[in-house]
């Protein structure tokens, strides 16, 4: 059986792809975990990156680490 090289070429990025958003996957949980934020964020946090691990994700990382609460 021969397998095409696009194949190969399209199972290896994707599982690229998928094993970078699990990373940032983790990160973000551990990150909300870690830190406080304001009006109960920390909980609407972790519902949004659970249940949208990718889109949650970039969300985050985009808007949610600038609503922390910074302990000085």
């Amino acid at each position: 059986m021969n397998i095409p090289a696009d194949f190969s070429f399209t199972l290896g990025f994707w599982q690229t792809f998928l094993t970078a958003a699990l990373f940032v996957w983790v990160y973000c949980l551990v990150d909300i975990a870690r830190h406080e934020f304001k009006n109960d964020g920390k909980i609407t946090w972790l519902l949004i990156v659970l249940f949208l691990p990718i889109l949650g994700s970039v969300l985050y990382l985009s808007t949610g680490k600038s609503r922390r609460i910074l302990k000085v």
